[in-house]
């Protein structure tokens, strides 16, 4: 009888022990969150919903900012994420400041892989892949719908990178572009008349091309170059987007600012080489694209903080923005869409698509045509 007890006690004993290394298991295997939540919810990593991810990588990315400015911080937050949600099954390191792409050969660059993604203006590349040209036409799009211009692009923007082995990752807002004045040169912008005959810095052949319907002479100018041909006088000002003129501090050469509705500046996707893409396995390129979606979406967050800086920039040195008018906005958009039957010949087929896609958004401008 002694002997039956304590065997059972011993039997119970160790069906205790059983049981309470079962609930261990299940309690690490990310079933404690209550409800049957698994406790990595809305954090993808390569044990979870992606499966196999295949063998680790380890992928380059070019742009031409400093990692102060915004669109830097996107990207890095880009990267941060690919490495997060993959469980750091992929590394995205970062090249700023032109140290392996500058903006005028970032799109060639990724396409032969000696950048894996690259960051750099399309209007630098439109003389060897003319359709990229209708982006650049000031007053094409309103800068105010950007997004859903943007969305209805986007088909045939991937249509056209595929021609350069590449395909847009995510974009950017390079914000509305301003005029920017040398102290010599210092006045509000009302109308064409009040920049015609100044040598303003451009950034690219279709903007500079709208520019001078303006009456304007566009001036090509490296961006470290420019804050020195502002003191000289080599160039009266510019015309770029206002989030340019706060990165590379040009407020401190030109303190005379106009904000326009007319564009945005330079369309600067960043796009993925397409040998690199095809050779991640389908987790990987799962978690790129949700990183690149997030990243986006925290750009928009960026540029309002930006906005801020720069206001504070500016008025630090004494500076001044002024805000045109719908009706002197308009003055403007009249007269660089003279130009857009000459942009449909030049651009081809692809950028005739491009062209009725950025009409079908809509405007708070007459932009010439039905």
């Amino acid at each position: 009888m002694k002997k039956s007890l304590k065997k059972n006690r011993l039997l119970l004993f160790l069906l205790v022990i059983v049981l309470a290394f079962a609930m261990i298991a299940v309690g690490c295997g990310g079933g404690g969150g209550g409800g049957g939540t698994p406790a990595t919810s809305g954090t993808p990593t390569a044990s979870d919903d992606n499966g196999d991810l295949g063998p680790a990588v380890n992928m380059s990315l070019g742009h031409l900012f400093p990692t102060t400015d915004y669109r830097a911080r996107t990207m890095q937050q880009f990267a941060d994420l690919c490495e997060e949600y993959s469980g750091g099954n992929i590394t995205i390191t970062i090249y700023p400041a032109q140290t392996l792409v500058t903006s005028q050969d970032a799109l060639k660059l990724t396409a032969q892989g000696v950048a894996d993604i690259g960051m750099g203006a399309l209007s630098f590349s439109v003389s060897e892949v003319p359709a990229f040209a209708p982006i650049d036409l000031q007053g094409i799009y309103d800068p105010e719908n950007f997004w859903e211009a943007f969305e209805l692009v986007k088909p045939t923007l991937n249509k056209i990178l595929e021609t350069q082995n590449q395909m847009c990752l995510f974009m950017m807002d390079e914000t509305n572009f301003v005029f920017y004045l040398n102290d010599k040169n210092s006045r509000d912008v009302h109308s064409p008349a009040d920049v015609k005959g100044l040598r303003l810095r451009d950034s690219g052949l279709w903007i500079g091309k709208s520019m001078m319907t303006w009456g304007v002479s566009p001036q090509t100018v490296v961006p470290a170059d420019i804050a020195v041909a502002l003191e000289r006088g080599t160039v009266d000002g510019g015309y770029t987007g206002w989030g340019f003129v706060n990165s590379y501090k040009l407020f401190e050469s030109a303190k005379t600012v106009t904000y326009t509705e007319i564009s945005k500046n330079v369309w600067s996707p960043v796009a993925i080489n397409l040998d690199r893409w095809n050779s991640l396995s389908a987790g990987q390129q799962a978690i790129i694209l949700r990183a690149a979606a997030e990243a986006q979406e925290y750009n928009k967050v960026l540029v309002e903080e930006d906005w801020e800086i720069f206001q504070a920039n500016l008025e630090s040195v004494g500076g001044t923005i002024y805000y045109m008018t719908h009706e002197e906005n308009q003055a403007f958009i009249s007269l660089s869409m003279q130009l857009l039957e000459e942009c449909r010949e030049y651009s081809g087929e692809l950028g005739n698509e491009m062209i009725d896609a950025l009409l079908s958004t809509p405007s708070r401008f007459d932009r010439g045509v039905n």
